[in-house]
């Protein structure tokens, strides 16, 4: 009996003891999951303010800072067109080209219109990626840099991200037009300057001319000799771009929660971004 009562005993200790431990494991559990609470919310307002932000006409065309620039092997194509046109060898080159002389800033518009027509449908895959984020580490996330929350999202999302916001530019590069075109036309027209300067060259007529600007321009004669073909896939190369800018709009409405108590608009990130003031 004795024995019993003994054993029942050390039992309740024990019981008590994990208890009172148990209670401490859940008040920093808890305090921790207001943290990583306050973190994802600030995400989620971040990842609205930034899909509705860019999601306006012009929102990324005339913003230099997330503005969607030609990838480089377009780039180096225009280049080459912008220097046939300075001299008069390089502009009888052009006219037998037939290469629409607006096609670059088209190109630039397309682009960036196709990214601002996906910007509202990233805000759903943004907060399904935020809501189903874990962060261990959320203190460690609050008292970091800045934009800490917004770089560990980018660190653990950016390629799910990139294929599931992917469909939706592939659609608006479809669905935007501008200048007699929409945007995959424009880029195979693009493409396909590369191969007009490849058949032009081998031709009577292109010997003649890319001689003749060989003797008045050499510079521009080597550009032309060395471009390459157009190989980038638009619809990658534009998610990626878009969501670089997304993510760095992210980043400012996670530094103006951080540093601005008026933009706290919840209880739970008054308390948890509040430990930041007193930092």
């Amino acid at each position: 009996m004795k024995r019993t009562f003994k054993y029942i005993f050390a039992l309740l200790i024990s019981a008590v003891t994990f208890t009172s431990c148990d209670e401490d494991s859940i008040s920093q559990i808890f305090g921790e999951g207001d943290t990583v609470a306050a973190l994802k919310e600030a995400l989620s307002i971040g990842a609205e303010a930034a899909s509705n932000e860019l999601g306006k006409e012009g929102g990324y065309l005339q913003d230099s800072l997330v503005r969607i620039a030609m990838p480089a092997e377009a780039n180096a194509i225009f280049d080459v067109v912008n220097s046939l046109n300075k001299s008069d060898a390089g502009k009888v080159v052009l006219k037998a080209l037939n290469i629409d002389d607006k096609l670059e800033s088209t190109m630039t518009t397309l682009i960036n219109r196709a990214a601002e027509d996906a910007a509202p449908k990233a805000v759903n895959v943004f907060k399904s990626a935020i809501t189903n984020m874990s962060m261990n580490d959320g203190k460690n996330i609050l008292f970091g840099a800045n934009n800490a929350a917004t770089s560990y999202l980018h660190d653990n999302t950016f390629s799910s991200l990139q294929s599931a916001f992917n469909p939706t530019i592939s659609a608006s590069l479809s669905n935007v037009s501008f200048g007699g075109y929409d945007a995959n036309e424009a880029w195979e027209a693009v493409s396909n300057i590369y191969n007009k300067i490849s058949d032009y060259k081998s031709s009577t007529a292109g010997t003649f001319a890319m001689g003749a600007l060989k003797i008045a321009d050499s510079n521009t004669y080597n550009k032309v000799n060395s471009i390459q073909a157009v190989n980038t896939n638009l619809a990658d190369y534009v998610t990626g771009k878009a969501l670089d800018g997304l993510f760095s709009k992210v980043a400012n409405k996670e530094l103006d929660i951080r540093t601005n108590a008026a933009s706290r608009t919840s209880d739970l990130l008054k308390r948890v971004f509040g430990q930041l003031d007193e930092q």
